[in-house]
């Protein structure tokens, strides 16, 4: 009966291990060839998120950094585009295999907030679909990004 016990706390335990670092796959910078940045990936707490670390066009042609001018928050589109949030709140669903959370559309006319799943696929990049209310998934191909070697 105490080995019963042990093993099952020992598989228990082995599934949040495995869940976790499943999880934290996610975790790294990201290179857009579309968008031509890099995104970096981070925990903190339980949830995910990521910044722009990186852009090809960070400055415009007086050398000043391009601003988040289309922010909704008026206050904030003073703020270099290099720095900013642009995933947040993204949590890890272990039966879809898949982060979930808000992505940031900075370049988009207004820079509206989108839901977001976010997945790996199976060449190992990484593939974000925004949406509006429900997903259709399928009908957005979703940007697909790059894990970048830092060694």
């Amino acid at each position: 009966m105490k080995h019963l016990i042990i093993t099952i706390l020992f598989l228990n335990t082995s599934t949040l291990v495995f869940s976790q670092s499943k999880a934290d796959d996610i975790i790294g910078v990201w290179y857009s060839q579309l968008k031509e940045g890099n995104v970096q990936i981070y925990k903190s707490g339980k949830k995910y998120y990521g910044k722009l670390v990186y852009l090809k066009h960070a400055v415009d042609d007086q050398g000043k950094p391009v601003l988040d001018v289309n922010n909704p928050n008026k206050e904030l589109r003073k703020k270099p585009l290099v720095g900013i949030l642009l995933l947040s709140d993204l949590t890890y669903d272990t039966k879809k295999n898949k982060w979930k959370g808000k992505l940031y559309d900075y370049d988009g006319e207004k820079g509206n907030t989108y839901d977001s799943y976010l997945t790996i696929t199976k060449n190992g990049n990484l593939n974000i679909k925004g949406f509006w209310g429900l997903s259709f998934l399928g009908l957005n191909p979703g940007l697909t990004l790059e894990r970048v070697d830092l060694e």
